[in-house]
C-alpha cells in the first residue's frame, strides 16, 4: 500500500497510529497537524497539501472534512476518512460529485470490535428488535465541553458508530425513521439524542447521553428467550438473560477497531456504497439549524 499519512492527531491518533504499525502493508507513517503543540511534540507536518502519501486519514473535525477531501482529490490521494463523513445532506451530496469511488474509504470503526466479528463469526442470529446505548463525559456543569465541540454533537458524532455495527451485521437495508435531542442553554449541540431507525425491518434505538462517567457502548440483541449484549468498552458478549459470558476479548479495544479498519481497507480498498447509504440516512436526522 506504500506510505501513508494521518491528519488530525485527535483522541484516536495513538490507536490509529499503532494498528498501522501492526500492518506490514503501510511502510511509512506521516503525521500531519497545524497544532503548534502537537508539531513540536512529533516533529509533523503542518500543511496536509504538501504530504508526500499516497493514501491520507482524514481524522479532523468533520467541520472541515468536504473540503480537505475536495482538495485531496485533486491530488489523486487515496482517502481514509473518519466518521461522520460530512455534517449534512447538503454536503453529502457535493460529496458524492467530487469523489471517486475506487480512492474512498470511510473507517467505521466502531463496526470492527472484537465483539462484533465474535457475534458475526459465532452467532449470527436475527434478533426481533436491537438497542444501543452510548454514553461519554464530554459535559461539564450542563456545558459540552470545549475540547467535545469539534465533535459536533451526540447524534451527529455517535450514533454512526453503533449504526455501522448493526447493519454489518444484519445488512444494509437501513431507514431513518425519527430523532429527539436534548440541548443545555447557549449550547450549539446536542448533549443527548434518541433515534430509532429499521435495519433489514428490525427495529433498532439509539440512546446516547453526554453527561456520563463512566463511558457505557454496547448493543443489546434481543430474542425471544434471551438478550444478548455486544458490550464495547469491555469487548465482551454476553447473556444478559443468563449472565454468561459468550466472549471475552482483549488487548485496546480501539487499536482493535482500527487493525480490523486497516485490513478491511487493504482487502477492500473502498466501502463508498456502503458509507454514502449509512450517511444517506443518518443526515436526516440533522436539521438545517444543527
Amino acid at each position: 500500500m506504500g506510505n501513508v499519512a494521518i491528519v488530525g492527531l485527535g483522541h484516536a491518533f495513538s490507536k490509529q497510529y499503532n494498528a498501522l504499525k501492526q500492518t506490514e502493508d503501510f511502510t511509512n507513517i506521516e503525521l500531519c497537524d497545524n497544532d503548534i503543540k502537537k508539531i513540536n511534540i512529533y516533529n509533523c507536518n503542518n500543511n496536509y497539501l504538501s504530504l508526500v502519501s499516497n493514501s491520507v486519514i482524514v481524522a479532523t473535525s468533520p467541520k472541515l472534512h468536504l473540503e480537505m477531501i475536495e482538495n485531496l482529490v485533486k491530488q489523486n490521494k487515496n482517502i481514509i476518512v473518519e466518521k461522520p463523513i460530512v455534517t449534512s445532506q447538503k454536503e453529502l451530496y457535493h460529496l458524492q460529485q467530487i469523489t471517486t469511488k475506487e480512492k474512498y474509504y470511510n473507517a467505521l470503526h466502531f463496526s470492527f470490535g472484537l465483539e462484533i466479528e465474535y457475534f458475526i463469526k459465532h452467532i449470527n442470529l436475527r434478533p426481533n428488535k436491537i438497542y444501543a446505548y452510548i454514553s461519554d463525559n464530554y459535559v461539564s456543569q450542563n456545558k459540552i465541553k470545549k475540547e467535545a465541540l469539534s465533535l459536533c454533537g451526540s447524534y451527529l458524532d455517535e450514533v454512526i458508530n453503533p449504526l455501522s455495527a448493526v447493519t454489518r451485521m444484519f445488512g444494509y437495508n437501513v431507514k431513518y425513521i425519527s430523532t429527539t435531542k436534548k440541548y443545555y442553554p447557549d449550547d450549539i449541540y446536542d448533549y443527548y439524542s434518541l433515534s430509532k431507525f429499521e435495519v433489514e425491518n428490525i427495529p433498532f434505538t439509539v440512546e446516547v447521553l453526554w453527561d456520563n462517567k463512566p463511558s457505557q457502548k454496547y448493543i443489546d440483541l434481543y430474542y425471544d428467550d434471551c438478550i444478548i449484549r455486544l458490550d464495547s468498552m469491555n469487548q465482551l458478549v454476553l447473556n444478559l438473560t443468563t449472565n454468561q459470558v459468550l466472549y471475552f476479548g482483549l488487548g485496546d479495544r480501539m487499536t482493535n477497531h482500527y487493525v480490523g479498519v486497516f485490513n478491511d481497507y487493504i482487502k477492500n480498498k473502498s466501502n463508498y456504497d456502503i458509507s454514502i447509504k449509512l450517511h444517506k440516512e443518518l443526515l436526516k436526522g440533522v436539521s438545517y439549524e444543527d
